[in-house]
């Protein structure tokens, strides 16, 4: 990978301005034929984790969330924007009427005038400056329309995240349930051995402090639990009132990642595209203010007819019209046009350094994940052991005190050994699985390029088909 971003890097810094091949208004709808096959949120990792709540949740989220609906919103306004920039290709067409009324008092004459009126202009875009404000236009809306994209990604790996954190939550307040009730069985061990006269009162105030915290920890446990699903309910867009439940439980085993990733995966992350459009925006904006230097050409046309009745108004006899062509050349503006046009180059090249920067973060996100995605699964691997021998040394240690083998602090130890353990196994099966979600969000999807998918369709379409004719 590091290979293929540093060949984009020095591609996309060497391409002057006037040379390169920017796309035209078509960008927008060639997007928006990819986007609606690759499928990023249902159609891959979130299926993936066979956890059909999960995604229906996900979906009401998409629906609901106040974040999301306004970006939408405001990749509307970019569509009506791109149709304001593209109207100026059009001449221009307007009508009038006007009426009125006169009086001369000598001699005493009142008389009525009414006038109809068809104004037309069109400016002749032979140097292409209209043409690259629309482009430009067009680029802006695909901006929007992959800032949507990216929205609608990173939103669903956020659901997901913070519905494996409710996972968590609730069985770490399970697991906090579980050890009050563990060091209540063994408060109450210390303390017969206690009304016997084979321990000391420290071996009982030690297991009363023990289990008072136990129960302490259940209340924060419990806060954090209701907390985690408070947070769901605001993602949803619902009053944040805790009654909402995560189904489901953190997948104790994960698909492996395929080696050798492709590079053309981050292609398809919406960041990307978006940061290349505002390049071509950019790009465009460059090419309009360099051809404002140069003349403009224009039509203007009028039409209009006279009369004192309304009725004579449509006809045409009286008609009066012209038709007027005009050349503008800007001569001296005090460096306005040429100072605008050397902003615009420089904000091309600021840009193309933008998209450089962009690039670099997308291959290292992707590295970051790659890499903490193998320590988290040796971390899973050995904290469940370290787990399962803690939770066995402290059921013996329970036994061997019961019989007055070991002391009671031995057995203190022993217990706050197991409930670390099994607390750390499930914040690390989570962390696991959060940074699984945010390798997907690296890579724009999960790990099957746009090909991979046409052939996985096409041979499910081929075996439908055969089991037709069966």
């Amino acid at each position: 990978m590091c290979a293929v971003s540093a060949t984009a890097l020095t591609a996309c810094t060497s391409i002057p301005v006037a040379d390169r091949d920017l796309p035209g208004p078509e960008t927008a709808n060639a997007w928006q034929a990819s986007s609606e096959t690759d499928g990023m949120v249902r159609d891959g990792w979130l299926d993936e984790l066979n956890m059909p709540e999960l995604s229906q949740f996900v979906e009401q989220v998409l629906a609901n969330n106040p974040d999301y609906r306004s970006t939408a919103l405001q990749m509307e306004a970019a569509r009506y924007e791109r149709g304001v920039a593209g109207a100026d290709l059009l001449p221009s067409l307007s009508a009038g009427f006007g009426g009125k009324r006169e009086h001369m008092s000598n001699p005493s004459v009142t008389g009525n005038s009414l006038s109809l009126g068809l104004d037309a202009s069109w400016e002749i875009d032979v140097w292409g400056r209209l043409t690259a404000q629309q482009k430009a236009a067009a680029s802006d809306y695909a901006v929007a329309r992959y800032d949507l994209e990216g929205a609608r990604l990173s939103l669903a790996a956020q659901v997901a995240q913070s519905w494996f954190g409710a996972l968590e939550a609730e069985q770490q307040y399970a697991l906090a349930k579980r050890t009050v009730e563990s060091y209540g069985r063994s408060e109450r061990i210390i303390r017969n051995r206690f009304n016997r006269g084979l321990s000391d009162g420290l071996d009982l105030r030690l297991a009363l402090s023990n289990l008072e915290a136990a129960r302490a920890t259940l209340s924060d446990r419990r806060d954090q639990l209701d907390a985690a699903h408070r947070g769901l309910e605001v993602l949803a867009g619902q009053y944040p009132s805790a009654a909402i439940k995560a189904a489901g439980s953190i997948p104790d085993e994960l698909s492996d990642v395929p080696a050798g990733l492709p590079a053309e995966l981050l292609e398809r992350r919406p960041d990307l595209q978006a940061a290349k459009e505002r390049l071509y925006a950019v790009g465009y904006r460059s090419q309009q203010a360099n051809k404002a230097l140069l003349p403009s050409f224009s039509l203007t046309g009028t039409a209009s007819n006279t009369s004192e009745n309304f009725s004579e108004l449509l006809k045409f006899d009286n008609i009066f019209w012209n038709l007027v062509g005009s050349v503008t050349q800007p001569i001296f503006q005090g460096g306005r046009l040429r100072n605008t046009a050397k902003a615009q180059e420089a904000r091309f090249e600021a840009q193309k350094e933008q998209f450089a920067n962009t690039l670099l973060q997308a291959f290292r996100e992707v590295e970051d994940s790659l890499s903490t995605d193998r320590s988290l699964r040796e971390q899973v691997l050995h904290t469940g052991k370290a787990a399962a021998a803690a939770v066995s040394a402290e059921e013996v240690a329970l036994d061997q005190y019961a019989r007055g083998l070991i002391n009671v602090t031995t057995l203190l130890d022993s217990q706050r050994q197991a409930l670390a353990q099994q607390s750390q196994l499930l914040l690390v099966k989570r962390l696991r699985i959060n940074n699984r979600i945010r390798l997907h969000l690296a890579l724009g999807g999960d790990f099957t390029t746009m090909e991979d998918h046409q052939a996985t369709n096409s041979n499910q379409l081929i075996a439908y088909k055969s089991e037709g004719d069966l």
